[in-house]
């Protein structure tokens, strides 16, 4: 039997599929180090890019996001802020809201455990050019914009 011939963009999708599989085994290694689930460290990553990006979460986002009821979400955040990982603050421009923000000690010890992966990181991406790296960085957008619209779509379909 003759086998397909694989396209450049399935060859793109496949280490896409592999960079998301690595991630969460590092992911994996950080929650069983530090006695979380691995939710709670999708959680935190999530407030973490949210914040940093000047968009910080509220819980009701942040369930939205993880695909948890908000119960559940509440439960998730109350364990995380004991564990000094997040803290709940009342938005200055709406005081119903309350938003997520990444607790210091919580930000320290992901600091300590993540920091190296961006070193070995920016040492594999630092023979790019700033032109092949605006490209790497479309191509990313683009392909978080991909798996988003999947989430979307699966959400929508009912469950068997």
């Amino acid at each position: 039997m003759e086998r397909k011939s694989r396209s450049p963009q399935d060859d793109l999708v496949g280490l896409v599929q592999m960079l998301v599989a690595e991630g969460q085994r590092i992911a994996h290694v950080f929650a069983q180090r530090h006695g979380i689930h691995g939710t709670d460290v999708e959680a935190l990553v999530r407030i973490l890019v949210a914040g940093e990006r000047g968009r910080p979460l509220t819980a009701g986002q942040l369930a939205a996001e993880l695909g948890l009821t908000t119960g559940s979400v509440t439960t998730l955040l109350d364990r995380l802020e004991r564990a000094g990982h997040v803290r709940r603050e009342r938005d200055p421009a709406d005081r119903r809201r309350v938003i997520l923000r990444y607790g210091e000690p919580g930000r320290e010890l992901a600091g300590r455990f993540f920091t190296p992966l961006g070193a070995h990181h920016r040492a594999a991406t630092g023979d790019f050019t700033p032109d092949e790296l605006e490209v790497v960085k479309r191509y990313l957008t683009a392909s978080i914009d991909a798996f988003r619209s999947y989430r979307s779509e699966l959400s929508e379909q009912p469950k068997h």
